[in-house]
């Protein structure tokens, strides 16, 4: 009879033991589907997201790249490091700029480069006579540089050489 007992409580803990185990790899189960489920659909989302929001940033790309025409050219120039001048509070500022031309193109850039010299000279002597603050905390500052730049630049070559000045870069410390 106890044979018997003992045989009871060990099929007792053998289907305990069966069942503990069906729980647990249906859970195992459930977080594989879910996963999978998740990664497929992140990736499809993604997928139909790119293909949807890439048509837009074509014809916006055609419309910017439409600002320099076939007739003219962007000729960029080094690095300016020039001391600017003093504010009203004598405080030295400096200006670290960097510029492009735009000019005709194939004549353009080659008086770019026989004056260059000329043109950066130029760009010099305005930039010193700017102080800090009207570049910056004007609203028109640098609108009003890039003008002044393109007015001394074209009055140093005795032409209207540059269309237009674009500024690359601008620290003023």
């Amino acid at each position: 009879m106890e044979n018997k007992t003992e045989e009871i409580q060990e099929q007792e803990k053998d289907t305990g033991e069966e069942t503990e185990k069906k729980p647990v790899s249906k859970l195992i189960l459930l977080i594989v589907v879910v996963l999978i489920v998740g990664i497929v659909g992140g990736t499809l989302g993604t997928f139909i997201g790119n293909k949807l929001s890439d048509k837009p940033h074509a014809k916006q790309t055609e419309h910017i790249s439409g600002k320099i025409s076939e007739e003219q050219a962007s000729i960029p120039l080094d690095e300016f490091l020039v001391n600017l001048s003093q504010d009203k509070n004598g405080e030295d500022s400096y200006i670290k700029i960097q510029l492009s031309l735009l000019v005709p193109a194939k004549v353009g850039e080659k008086e770019v480069e026989k004056n260059k010299d000329v043109i950066r000279d130029s760009v010099v002597n305005t930039l010193r006579k700017k102080e800090a603050t009207s570049i910056l905390e004007d609203t028109k500052g640098i609108e009003t540089l890039k003008t002044d730049l393109k007015e001394e630049i074209n009055q140093a070559n005795s032409s209207s050489l540059v269309k237009e000045v674009f500024i690359t870069n601008l620290v003023i410390q």
